[in-house]
């Protein structure tokens, strides 16, 4: 039985990313057609790795089984053009790790009629986006209304994709109330989504607006080290290992320590930042939460 429950909240992962890999230099502006490039995770796996986030796609029998969408429209259309350099079979899957724009405002440009698949909350969120109830967030295209995911997942749900055995995971709240991780056992691979970030910083991104948990991302990352897997797909970067969800898991747990005893000596916020040296976040991001603001909204919450 599954029980429930970066450095930046709201977008701040997202927008730090755009910042350090996705930028034009002289003016800042995201470059849609940033090039891509395809790595083969194992036998008939694979991440895109180039844009704001990481496209993940599994090849099965007779089609392909996509993992998240990117956010910009020649984006998403770069991927699939690096997914037919791979195979001839149409992508009639979607699954989505959550409802962020980088990972879902690209889904109109994918094939009518694709079965997408998202954890309970993330229908919930998406229809937030796009009756514009979802604070931060940049206004949504206007074909997301016509792909919404038809296939929930509450906590988890084995099954077979053309050919393709997996599960979905949702272990707990943690980058958002709606995280889902795709698990290959017979691969022993895992796409994680934001569930890990290791590029954008030492510290998770918690979307306190998406019902995120700084304590929910330890359960959920604790839960990952118990999967038969050994290579980790982020949302953001490079695949990593379980040496390396043990390191992420370790300062995490260890800063919101160190936050949750000032709290409870009531210190004010901006002392708790001084003591922990936690950086002024500056031009873009400077609007975002890092994780110490995050974690301590959580933990002062009425």
């Amino acid at each position: 039985m599954i029980c429930k429950s970066t450095l930046f909240a709201g977008l701040g992962g997202l927008i730090l990313t755009v910042v350090a890999t996705y930028a034009n230099a002289a003016s800042g502006i995201p470059d849609p057609n940033v090039k891509l490039t395809t790595k083969q995770v194992r036998d008939g796996a694979y991440w895109i790795k180039g844009g704001i986030s990481n496209t993940g796609f599994i090849v099965g029998d007779s089609g392909v089984i996509a993992i998240d969408a990117q956010m910009f429209p020649a984006t998403a259309l770069n991927a699939q053009k690096e997914i037919a350099a791979v195979t001839s079979k149409p992508v009639t899957t979607m699954i989505l790790t959550h409802s962020d724009p980088d990972h879902v405002y690209g889904l109109p440009n994918y094939p009518a009629g694709i079965e997408i698949i998202a954890q309970d909350n993330v229908k919930t969120e998406l229809q937030k986006t796009i009756d514009g109830l979802m604070p931060g967030v940049s206004p949504p295209p206007a074909g997301l209304k016509d792909y919404m995911p038809d296939h929930l997942v509450k906590d988890q749900e084995d099954l077979t994709i053309d050919g393709v055995y997996m599960t979905l995971i949702h272990a707990a709240p943690a980058h958002t109330d709606g995280d889902l991780v795709v698990y290959l056992p017979d691969l022993k691979v895992v796409y994680a989504g934001d569930v890990l970030t290791p590029e954008v910083g030492k510290y998770p991104g918690i979307h306190l607006e998406k019902h995120g948990s700084s304590l929910g991302w330890i359960e959920f990352a604790k839960f990952l080290l118990t999967l038969d897997a050994d290579i980790f797909v982020p949302g953001h970067g490079d695949p990593i290992g379980k040496k390396d969800i043990q390191v992420l898991i370790d300062d995490t747990t260890s800063r919101r320590a160190e936050i949750a005893k000032l709290v409870s000596e009531n210190k004010p916020l901006d002392e708790i930042k001084t003591i922990l040296g936690d950086p002024k976040l500056e031009g873009n991001a400077a609007k975002f939460q890092t994780f110490v603001e995050s974690t301590y909204q959580e933990l002062t919450a009425k």
